[in-house]
């Protein structure tokens, strides 16, 4: 048996403990385990995190290799959109971080991904920022393994963050980035209350300020972004 397992754990096992593991704190998913398994003392709670972390740089070493084989795009090909892939969207989380090793930043930025298939369901995928070579690279990645080819493009529905960005622009099967309604939402409320907290903007003033934003976000709500865009800009340099 000691050869035939070497790891002295059954596949089936290492597949619980790395997929209860992932919905569960770590000791909660040793504590489930051992009531519905005959286990006992055969498994514990630093050994599924162990072996969480094991997967994890599996799961990485082979989307690396996947990168490295990833053909390059052809600069003078027209590119078509997708016909598999309708749409990715992209957010981020704050997680904290229980490593106490990290200096004085103890949280780490999430970075997940969604893909919406026009023939099956949505999948995901997710790493984490700064702590990957290329997040363009791992998109392409991400797209190229769910049947994007270099010559289609996806587009990417995100906020204005960054990385997101920075992604966008490197990658090659990410046709553009288009901000979604949500964060729209956030930016013309944020606007509103600058207005509000501005000592410099007179009372009259300030309600005319706010008529105009709230102007543009209906402009924005029936698909005439442009203008919304240059009443914004109106106000903003008149303030």
């Amino acid at each position: 048996m000691s050869k035939a397992l070497t790891g002295r754990v059954t596949p089936e096992l290492e597949y619980l403990q790395a997929k209860w593991a992932a919905h569960l704190p770590y000791r909660q998913a040793t504590a489930m385990l051992k009531e519905v398994l005959p286990l006992d003392k055969g498994i514990s709670f630093s050994g599924t995190r162990d072996r969480v972390h094991t997967l994890g740089k599996q799961l990485d070493a082979d989307i690396e290799r996947d990168i490295a084989k990833l053909p390059r795009a052809v600069a003078d090909v027209q590119a078509r959109e997708s016909s598999h892939v309708a749409a990715v969207t992209v957010d981020s989380a704050w997680l904290r971080h229980c490593d106490s090793g990290r200096g004085p930043s103890r949280h780490v930025n999430i970075i997940a991904g969604r893909a919406t298939f026009t023939d099956g369901p949505p999948k995901v995928c997710a790493y984490v920022h700064r702590e990957v070579t290329s997040g363009a690279a791992r998109l392409d990645q991400f797209l190229s393994r769910n049947g994007v080819a270099t010559d289609e493009r996806v587009t990417v529905i995100s906020d204005d963050a960054g990385e997101f960005e920075k992604a966008v622009q490197g990658s090659q099967m990410a046709r553009g980035r288009i901000l979604d309604w949500f964060h729209i939402a956030m930016k013309l409320k944020a606007a509103q209350r600058s207005v509000f907290g501005s000592k410099m903007i007179a009372a009259l003033e300030r309600e005319s300020v706010e008529t105009e934003i709230t102007h543009a976000k209906w402009l924005v709500w029936h698909g005439k972004g442009s203008k919304a865009v240059e009443r914004i800009k109106h106000w903003t340099v008149g303030c």
